[in-house]
């Protein structure tokens, strides 16, 4: 199906970033734009900003039917949610052909991850809390430090003007046997003077676990999720505001088989329970009408309990333990008086695992005369991180701890009123990085008067060694440990982003369509590798250099007063400088698991406060997929049509009163998935994954604002 998109690019060269509406039966695509943060830590109109930046409204994303961050993935172009793990849920956000480990998400410009939150991540924190999604793609260390590489994703909140709630539960059913139940609740209150508003938010989710295969295992675990958070918001004076929020997250899943039993003695079990702490706060000052002072401090806790485990290793190690007093391993596994000691052996392999984060951030916005907006500043942010193994005294804790400091300056020039450049410079310290990181970036924009913007930046990113890494948990079934540690002299990684980019309104069509196209081209430096020639003792050692690059094509169409068309299509040519050997009989130079192709269009008919009614396609190409555990490959794996379609009924209670919407939908209506999973019960690989894992998923949902 490829050569249809081949055939959109011929028709199109260019690719929509329009502003989304709040309200889609505005004519004039300048009246869907919206102000963003993201792209130069300034407030600006995304028409113009001087660093593209994608904008993905709460109220859009609710459209499809999204209530986390891992929903709203599917409609940025270039990035994909990829499932990495049938047993535990691994997941990873893949933006501009990169890995999580290259993408900064932040929440309100703060992180919203630690490095062991980011590893399940995406679907742990839901969109209740946010007013839209920012998205910048690039090298964007010069403003936000490590593992901005890719990109930005920037989870925005807006301060309530008036007092309002709502409440919304979706029931779902996965390939008729799974349930999903979700339930939402956020009210926001302000006081009679507007200067004090506070917002109280609430989400909930259980999912069962699902087995395609009928194999007895799943293929997407077992799911809860519970989220309470708090935002507060004072205006001390006209010119002076301060902000505080808090959430806590309460998530358990669990995947395997036999999921009713305690996990030492199902034959596979891998559990975890996340307990997550994030506090926030800041201050914004306006000085002068010329200076403005920013300060935002934020603290993340993270406890977590995980189970990594198979029982036949606990049998094995139970009946060496014992002296092997059975005739063979069989008979002692399966006698009733041998079970209690194989229980207590698995029990060994939990884990406790705790993380901190602080981070501290100041910014100053000084305007200088009229052609000049410095933005500096400086950045603290310290990770603690230490794991134990409670029950098996003779694997020892693991402690880590870094900080990293950054100073930044970028000024914003109007040269004149057609162009702009934005020269920025970042100068980082880290400790498990010697000497100091240097990160320059430039950015040009210019605007002709017939409505086209072209947009240029040259961007250096970094990415220095975290103090958690998901590849530490392989092995842990065996009831020993891998000790992951740095080699001496480990570089950081390091990029070089040029972007090239173009937005055109058409005036011929009344500004109701916006055509862009941009291409991304990256240079990873000293890319980060696992060494485990040694089974115990792994070593983070730098790997070959590679190269990424991303075009973006597409559009965005008013089509009629409430009918609107996006589309975009993707190029994505991730390679490595040398060939890497990955499996047996597989040595390439290819990314795994990057389609080489992706797409996503959506249709939107809104007739406000009546009928909503949306259709959504997202393509995945086919890509080089691996099973490291079985050392299967696949070298072109089928390509993917994934079609949702849904339709809300809005039943209001008077011109200006509460309002009940009642809607309905299918996700994956065609249910294209994965079709080649291993099926061999404990015996499978649950690494090889390269396609969409949820089947056709039927829902009703119901929502009650007042």
């Amino acid at each position: 199906m490829s050569h249809r998109f081949l055939s959109l690019l011929s028709l199109l060269a260019l690719t929509v970033t329009a502003a989304r509406a709040h309200d889609p039966s505005a004519s004039d695509v300048h009246k869907l734009d919206t102000f963003v943060t993201t792209g130069t830590r300034t407030e600006r109109a995304q028409s113009n900003v001087p660093v593209k930046t994608d904008v993905f409204l709460a109220s859009e994303i609710e459209v499809f039917g999204g209530v986390t961050l891992a929903d709203s993935l599917r409609l940025i172009p270039s990035a994909r949610f990829e499932s990495d793990c049938q047993n535990c849920g691994l997941n990873q956000i893949q933006l501009l052909g990169l890995s999580t480990d290259y993408t900064a998400i932040l929440f309100d410009g703060a992180p919203l991850y630690s490095g062991l939150a980011k590893i399940y991540g995406a679907s742990l924190f839901p969109t209740i809390f946010v007013d839209h999604i920012e998205v910048v793609k690039g090298g964007s260390s010069v403003l936000y430090g490590a593992e901005a590489i890719a990109g930005v994703v920037n989870l925005v909140t807006i301060k309530p003007v008036r007092a309002s709630s709502r409440v919304e539960t979706t029931l779902s059913q996965l390939a008729g046997e799974a349930r999903d139940f979700e339930f939402a609740a956020r009210t926001s209150q302000v006081s009679a003077d507007g200067h004090t508003a506070a917002t109280a938010y609430a989400f909930y989710q259980d999912r069962q676990g699902l087995d395609l295969t009928t194999d007895g295992f799943t293929e997407l675990p077992q799911f809860k999720n519970k989220v309470a958070g708090l935002q507060l918001f004072h205006t001390l004076r006209e010119d002076s505001e301060l902000r505080a929020t808090y959430q806590y997250l309460d998530e358990t899943h669990r995947g395997g088989d036999q999921l009713d039993l305690p996990e030492e003695q199902a034959r596979v079990a891998e559990s975890l329970a996340h307990r997550i702490h994030t506090l926030g706060l800041g201050w914004e000052q306006r000085v002068n009408p010329d200076l403005t002072f920013q300060l935002r401090g934020s603290f993340l806790s993270v406890a977590r309990n995980a189970y990594y485990g198979a029982r036949a290793d606990a049998e094995s190690l139970a009946y060496a333990e014992a002296g092997q007093p059975a005739p063979d391993l069989e008979t002692f596994a399966s006698a009733p008086a041998n079970q209690a000691g194989i229980d207590a052996v698995a029990h060994r392999i939990r884990s406790e695992t705790d993380n901190e984060v602080y981070f501290l951030d100041a910014q100053f916005t000084h305007r200088i005369a009229d052609a000049h907006e410095l933005v500096y500043g400086a950045q603290h942010r310290t990770e603690r991180l230490s794991e134990h193994r409670p029950y098996d005294p003779a694997i020892a804790d693991t402690n880590s701890r870094f900080s990293t400091w950054g100073v930044f300056v970028q000024d914003i020039w109007t040269v004149n009123p057609h162009l702009e450049l934005v020269p920025g410079l970042r100068f980082d310290r880290h400790d498990y990085v010697s000497g100091t990181i240097f990160s320059p970036r430039l950015a040009l924009r210019y605007h002709t008067a017939n409505d086209l913007t072209v947009r240029a930046s040259f961007s250096t990113g970094f990415n220095a060694p975290g103090a958690y890494n998901e590849d530490a948990h392989i092995g842990v079934s065996s009831g020993g440990g891998i000790l992951l540690t740095n080699s001496l002299g480990l570089k950081e990684e390091n990029s070089r982003t040029f972007s090239l980019g173009a937005d055109w309104l058409v005036p011929s069509q009344g500004h109701r369509l916006a055509l862009s196209s941009t291409i991304h081209a990256t240079r990873l430096r000293d890319t980060f590798d696992i060494d485990d020639t040694d089974p115990i003792n792994w070593l983070r050692v730098n790997g070959p250099h590679s190269k990424v690059f991303v075009w973006e094509n597409g559009f965005g169409w008013l089509l009629a007063k409430h009918l609107r068309l996006d589309a975009s299509v993707s190029y994505i040519n991730a390679r490595f400088d040398e060939p890497v050997a990955r499996v047996t009989g597989l040595v390439t130079r290819d990314f795994v698991e990057r389609p080489k192709w992706t797409g996503v269009a959506t249709l939107v008919y809104n007739l406000p406060k009546q009928w909503e009614a949306h259709a959504l396609v997202n393509y995945t190409g086919s890509m080089l997929a691996v099973g490291e555990e079985s050392a299967t490959f696949r070298a072109s794996t089928p390509t993917f049509w994934e079609v949702d379609l849904g339709v809300a009924r809005t039943i209001r209670f008077g011109e200006k009163g509460p309002y009940l919407k009642i809607g309905v939908g299918v996700r994956n209506l065609f249910d294209q998935r994965q079709r080649d999973i291993f099926n061999n019960g404990e015996d499978r690989d649950p690494t090889y994954l390269y396609g969409p894992v949820r089947p056709r998923t039927l829902y009703v949902n119901a929502g009650f604002a007042f």
